[in-house]
């Protein structure tokens, strides 16, 4: 049966490039590179699409001379198509928003179409996919699910976009919470009045997540600003609650959002994935294992294949978004 899905049109601020209007019927997609899938989303009509949220895995070229291009972290390119027919996309380090309209033809395929989308101009560090998929956003013409992924084609054979279903997510939380902020100060003694001048305060999120079973949450603190940040990312927290509020458990360097908890455990505690990139080096996820006493580093994988787990701090923490943390004195 056919199924349409009715959807509204947002502001126009993106660039496009010309072609022509008519529709393309869905292109068989190649086999993409192999990825951990975290969860299986079941669609058999457009309408199953409407509260789903994707991860980019590849663009399929039809020219030969460009062949297939894979993003250099996954975890940068996600595309959410909400029950009111908005899209929310992350573009590496730009954002994009507007509107999505989908028809079954088929149980797997139909036609597939954005709005007319508005989306922020920030120059991202190479290799960057935003300003391409910027471009073609408007000349999606068809979607086809297979194989529990999901593959949006340009128009005229112009290529094929593949995405992976993404898993649950935690995001993260900007309301003041002094129980973590002590926790913070009491970890950065040297972060004080006499080093931070008044207005260049640093800031930070947090989320919760329950690591080790014991029905109460831990607290990854994320700090932001020049005291806690590099070129690879910035300073993580791993807190833990107590009865006077929360205690240090692990300080990682060098720290991107956003972190993956594995389903594995090690001694009772969830693995941790953590991003890493800058200083020359080649951008990878590096595991922390609980040893029974902190968590150390473990094996290291390549950016190209983001490990499976629930992401938390997820998105990108906009620093005016962010709480302010005030000094110790």
């Amino acid at each position: 049966m056919t199924s349409r899905v009715v959807l509204v049109t947002a502001t126009l601020l993106l660039s496009a490039c010309g072609a022509s209007n008519d529709d393309a019927a869905p292109v068989e997609p190649a086999e993409p590179a192999a990825a951990p899938v975290e969860e299986t989303v079941e669609a058999t009509d457009a309408n199953s699409l409407a509260g789903t949220k994707w991860r980019l895995i590849e663009f399929q070229s039809m020219d030969d001379g460009q062949g297939t291009t894979a993003p250099d972290d996954r975890s940068k390119y996600v595309m959410q198509l909400n029950d009111d027919g908005s899209v929310n996309m992350q573009l590496n380090c730009n954002r994009a928003t507007g509107s999505w309209t989908a028809e079954a033809s088929s149980d797997e395929s139909g036609s597939f179409g954005f709005g007319p989308l508005a989306m922020t101009r920030a120059l991202c560090p190479p290799p960057s996919m935003d300003e391409q998929i910027g471009r073609h956003a408007e000349y999606i013409r068809s979607y086809l699910l297979r194989d529990g992924n999901l593959y949006l084609s340009l128009m005229a054979d112009g290529g094929i976009y593949a995405w992976e279903p993404l898993a649950d997510e935690i995001s993260f939380e900007t309301a003041p919470n002094p129980a973590i902020e002590a926790a913070i100060l009491a970890a950065y003694p040297d972060y004080n009045q006499d080093v931070v001048e008044p207005g260049r305060e640093s800031r930070y999120v947090y989320s919760r997540i329950d690591l080790n079973d014991d029905g109460q949450d831990e607290v990854l603190a994320y700090l932001l600003g020049p005291y806690f940040c590099g070129t690879g990312g910035c300073n993580l927290l791993l807190l833990r609650s107590t009865v006077d509020g929360y205690a240090l458990v692990n300080s990682f360097p060098t720290t991107s959002t956003p972190v993956i908890i594995a389903a594995e455990k090690s001694n009772g505690w969830n693995d941790i994935w953590r991003y890493r990139t800058g200083g020359g080096a080649p951008a990878n996820y590096i595991a922390n294992r609980f040893d029974g006493k902190a968590y150390v580093d473990a094996e290291q994988l390549s950016a190209e294949n983001a490990p499976a787990g629930k992401p938390v701090l997820a998105g990108t923490p906009d620093f005016q978004q962010a709480i302010v943390l005030e000094p110790n004195n």
